[in-house]
């Protein structure tokens, strides 16, 4: 793959990874101390990340650097997730928990009809 394609690929991988965060690229350039213009410039594939900011990206927007970089993704390890869990409030906890059992079955649901 060539630098271009690869940059449009990481622009494409940024951009997505920022919108289900639910954030804008003013947002997310906050978070990372840059410009929009240079969030806009690097998801549209314009110019690439600088290591350190790469890094920063994956940080906050909760994504492996093999994700972004390579569209790999990888299995989220438990402490990555209990962190997720231990900031919801009791009301979000039993939400989730309620999701998880309703998860869970559907995918026995789907290991049998296969």
């Amino acid at each position: 793959m060539d630098k271009k394609s690869l940059n449009i690929a990481i622009g494409s991988r940024i951009k997505l990874a920022r919108e289900n965060m639910g954030w804008t690229q003013e947002e997310l350039a906050e978070k990372i101390d840059l410009s929009t213009q240079f969030i806009s410039t690097i998801e549209r594939g314009v110019a690439g990340a600088s290591l350190g900011t790469v890094i920063s990206l994956c940080e906050v927007l909760n994504v492996s650097s093999e994700w972004l970089l390579c569209g790999k993704q990888t299995v989220p390890d438990s402490e990555k997730i209990a962190i997720k869990i231990s900031s919801l409030s009791n009301a979000q906890l039993v939400a989730l928990d309620k999701v998880t059992d309703e998860l869970l079955h559907l995918l026995k649901v789907t290991e049998r009809n296969e």
